[in-house]
Protein backbone atom coordinates (compact mmCIF):
# COMPACT_ATOMS: atom_id res chain seq x y z
CA UNK A 1 0.00 0.00 0.00
CA UNK A 2 2.91 2.34 0.76
CA UNK A 3 4.32 1.73 -2.74
CA UNK A 4 0.91 2.50 -4.23
CA UNK A 5 0.66 5.91 -2.53
CA UNK A 6 4.23 6.83 -3.46
CA UNK A 7 3.57 5.87 -7.11
CA UNK A 8 0.35 7.88 -7.07
CA UNK A 9 2.16 10.89 -5.61
CA UNK A 10 4.78 10.80 -8.40
CA UNK A 11 2.20 10.33 -11.19
CA UNK A 12 1.31 13.23 -13.48
CA UNK A 13 -1.92 15.11 -12.87
CA UNK A 14 -3.65 13.93 -16.09
CA UNK A 15 -2.99 10.30 -15.15
CA UNK A 16 -4.53 10.91 -11.73
CA UNK A 17 -7.62 12.42 -13.36
CA UNK A 18 -7.98 9.60 -15.92
CA UNK A 19 -7.35 6.79 -13.43
CA UNK A 20 -9.23 8.13 -10.40
CA UNK A 21 -11.59 11.02 -11.07
CA UNK A 22 -13.20 9.77 -14.30
CA UNK A 23 -14.31 6.32 -13.02
CA UNK A 24 -15.63 7.83 -9.78
CA UNK A 25 -17.68 10.40 -11.75
CA UNK A 26 -18.98 7.55 -13.94
CA UNK A 27 -19.94 5.54 -10.85
CA UNK A 28 -21.77 8.48 -9.25
CA UNK A 29 -23.62 9.32 -12.46
CA UNK A 30 -24.69 5.69 -13.02
CA UNK A 31 -25.83 5.28 -9.42
CA UNK A 32 -27.89 8.48 -9.70
CA UNK A 33 -29.56 6.99 -12.81
CA UNK A 34 -30.34 3.79 -10.86
CA UNK A 35 -31.78 5.86 -7.99
CA UNK A 36 -33.83 7.90 -10.47
CA UNK A 37 -35.49 4.73 -11.78
CA UNK A 38 -36.09 3.52 -8.21
CA UNK A 39 -37.72 6.84 -7.30
CA UNK A 40 -40.43 6.37 -9.94
CA UNK A 41 -43.85 5.53 -8.53
CA UNK A 42 -45.60 2.25 -9.37
CA UNK A 43 -47.53 3.68 -12.33
CA UNK A 44 -44.48 5.28 -13.99
CA UNK A 45 -42.23 2.27 -13.39
CA UNK A 46 -44.89 -0.22 -14.50
CA UNK A 47 -45.72 1.88 -17.58
CA UNK A 48 -42.07 1.97 -18.63
CA UNK A 49 -41.54 -1.78 -18.24
CA UNK A 50 -44.86 -2.53 -19.94
CA UNK A 51 -44.02 -0.32 -22.94
CA UNK A 52 -40.71 -2.18 -23.37
CA UNK A 53 -42.52 -5.52 -22.98
CA UNK A 54 -45.05 -4.45 -25.64
CA UNK A 55 -42.22 -3.58 -28.03
CA UNK A 56 -40.64 -7.01 -27.50
CA UNK A 57 -44.00 -8.77 -27.87
CA UNK A 58 -44.76 -6.78 -31.03
CA UNK A 59 -41.39 -7.74 -32.48
CA UNK A 60 -41.96 -11.47 -31.91
CA UNK A 61 -45.55 -11.36 -33.15
CA UNK A 62 -44.51 -9.44 -36.27
CA UNK A 63 -43.29 -12.77 -37.68
CA UNK A 64 -46.90 -14.00 -37.61
CA UNK A 65 -49.14 -12.99 -40.48
CA UNK A 66 -52.08 -12.20 -38.24
CA UNK A 67 -52.13 -11.04 -34.64
CA UNK A 68 -54.41 -8.86 -32.57
CA UNK A 69 -53.82 -6.23 -29.89
CA UNK A 70 -54.94 -8.73 -27.26
CA UNK A 71 -52.21 -11.12 -28.44
CA UNK A 72 -49.62 -8.37 -27.98
CA UNK A 73 -50.96 -7.54 -24.51
CA UNK A 74 -51.04 -11.16 -23.34
CA UNK A 75 -47.48 -11.75 -24.51
CA UNK A 76 -46.39 -8.41 -23.02
CA UNK A 77 -47.86 -9.44 -19.66
CA UNK A 78 -45.84 -12.65 -19.89
CA UNK A 79 -42.63 -10.70 -20.60
CA UNK A 80 -43.15 -7.83 -18.14
CA UNK A 81 -42.15 -9.47 -14.83
CA UNK A 82 -39.03 -11.32 -16.14
CA UNK A 83 -38.04 -8.09 -17.90
CA UNK A 84 -38.11 -6.16 -14.62
CA UNK A 85 -35.97 -8.80 -12.91
CA UNK A 86 -33.54 -8.81 -15.83
CA UNK A 87 -33.29 -5.03 -15.51
CA UNK A 88 -32.43 -5.43 -11.81
CA UNK A 89 -29.79 -8.03 -12.62
CA UNK A 90 -28.24 -5.98 -15.44
CA UNK A 91 -28.16 -2.57 -13.78
CA UNK A 92 -26.40 -3.90 -10.68
CA UNK A 93 -24.03 -6.01 -12.77
CA UNK A 94 -22.87 -2.81 -14.48
CA UNK A 95 -22.84 -0.98 -11.14
CA UNK A 96 -20.39 -3.62 -9.89
CA UNK A 97 -18.27 -2.96 -12.99
CA UNK A 98 -18.28 0.79 -12.34
CA UNK A 99 -17.41 0.16 -8.70
CA UNK A 100 -14.42 -1.98 -9.70
CA UNK A 101 -13.40 0.67 -12.23
CA UNK A 102 -13.33 3.32 -9.52
CA UNK A 103 -10.72 1.34 -7.61
CA UNK A 104 -8.74 -0.01 -10.58
CA UNK A 105 -5.62 2.04 -9.64
CA UNK A 106 -5.59 0.17 -6.30
CA UNK A 107 -6.01 -3.15 -8.15
CA UNK A 108 -3.12 -2.21 -10.46
CA UNK A 109 -0.92 -1.52 -7.44
CA UNK A 110 -1.87 -4.89 -5.92
CA UNK A 111 -1.00 -6.59 -9.24
CA UNK A 112 2.38 -4.85 -9.25
CA UNK A 113 3.05 -6.08 -5.72
CA UNK A 114 1.78 -9.57 -6.76
CA UNK A 115 -0.63 -9.55 -3.84
CA UNK A 116 -3.11 -12.27 -4.94
CA UNK A 117 -4.89 -12.31 -1.60
CA UNK A 118 -5.30 -8.52 -1.70
CA UNK A 119 -6.78 -8.75 -5.20
CA UNK A 120 -9.34 -11.33 -4.09
CA UNK A 121 -10.28 -9.14 -1.12
CA UNK A 122 -10.57 -6.20 -3.56
CA UNK A 123 -13.09 -8.02 -5.78
CA UNK A 124 -15.08 -9.51 -2.88
CA UNK A 125 -15.30 -6.13 -1.12
CA UNK A 126 -16.70 -4.58 -4.31
CA UNK A 127 -19.52 -7.15 -4.33
CA UNK A 128 -20.14 -6.51 -0.63
CA UNK A 129 -20.40 -2.73 -1.09
CA UNK A 130 -22.74 -3.09 -4.08
CA UNK A 131 -24.90 -5.45 -1.99
CA UNK A 132 -25.18 -2.68 0.64
CA UNK A 133 -26.12 -0.17 -2.08
CA UNK A 134 -28.78 -2.59 -3.39
CA UNK A 135 -30.21 -2.99 0.13
CA UNK A 136 -30.29 0.81 0.59
CA UNK A 137 -32.01 1.18 -2.78
CA UNK A 138 -34.66 -1.37 -1.87
CA UNK A 139 -35.19 0.38 1.48
CA UNK A 140 -35.64 3.64 -0.41
CA UNK A 141 -38.25 1.98 -2.65
CA UNK A 142 -40.28 1.13 0.48
CA UNK A 143 -41.19 4.84 0.78
CA UNK A 144 -42.07 5.30 -2.91
CA UNK A 145 -45.87 5.22 -3.56
CA UNK A 146 -46.97 1.83 -4.91
CA UNK A 147 -43.49 0.30 -4.63
CA UNK A 148 -42.19 -2.17 -2.07
CA UNK A 149 -38.84 -3.43 -0.75
CA UNK A 150 -37.92 -6.98 -1.76
CA UNK A 151 -35.21 -9.10 -0.16
CA UNK A 152 -35.05 -11.27 -3.30
CA UNK A 153 -34.34 -8.21 -5.45
CA UNK A 154 -31.30 -7.52 -3.25
CA UNK A 155 -30.20 -11.15 -3.77
CA UNK A 156 -30.72 -10.83 -7.54
CA UNK A 157 -28.80 -7.53 -7.63
CA UNK A 158 -25.92 -9.06 -5.67
CA UNK A 159 -25.80 -12.11 -7.97
CA UNK A 160 -25.66 -9.83 -11.03
CA UNK A 161 -22.82 -7.84 -9.49
CA UNK A 162 -20.95 -10.97 -8.37
CA UNK A 163 -21.08 -12.54 -11.86
CA UNK A 164 -19.84 -9.36 -13.55
CA UNK A 165 -17.05 -8.87 -10.97
CA UNK A 166 -16.07 -12.54 -11.35
CA UNK A 167 -15.78 -12.01 -15.12
CA UNK A 168 -13.55 -8.98 -14.49
CA UNK A 169 -11.39 -11.12 -12.20
CA UNK A 170 -11.15 -13.82 -14.89
CA UNK A 171 -10.19 -11.26 -17.56
CA UNK A 172 -7.73 -9.13 -15.60
CA UNK A 173 -6.18 -11.41 -12.98
CA UNK A 174 -6.92 -15.13 -13.00
CA UNK A 175 -5.79 -15.76 -16.58
CA UNK A 176 -2.62 -13.72 -16.08
CA UNK A 177 -1.77 -15.64 -12.92
CA UNK A 178 -2.35 -18.97 -14.71
CA UNK A 179 -0.19 -17.78 -17.62
CA UNK A 180 2.68 -16.93 -15.23
CA UNK A 181 2.39 -20.36 -13.59
CA UNK A 182 2.41 -22.04 -17.03
CA UNK A 183 5.53 -20.09 -18.09
CA UNK A 184 7.34 -20.98 -14.85
CA UNK A 185 6.46 -24.66 -15.28
CA UNK A 186 7.68 -24.61 -18.89
CA UNK A 187 10.99 -23.04 -17.87
CA UNK A 188 11.43 -25.53 -15.02
CA UNK A 189 10.68 -28.42 -17.40
CA UNK A 190 13.26 -27.09 -19.88
CA UNK A 191 15.94 -26.81 -17.19
CA UNK A 192 15.25 -30.37 -15.96
CA UNK A 193 15.25 -31.69 -19.56
CA UNK A 194 18.52 -29.90 -20.27
CA UNK A 195 20.20 -31.39 -17.20
CA UNK A 196 18.99 -34.94 -17.93
CA UNK A 197 20.27 -34.82 -21.50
Amino acid sequence: MKNYFSAYKDAKIYKKIICNVSPVCGLLFYFLVVCRFSAQDADSSGGLSMSIAKSIAGFFLSFKKEHSVSDVMSLANYFEHPLRKLAHFTEYAFLGGFFCGSYMPLAAALRKLRDKRGLKVFYISNVFFVMILAACDEYHQYFVPGRYASFWDVVLDTIGCAIFVWLLYIIFDRNKNNEKVRIRRTRTHRRISGKSS
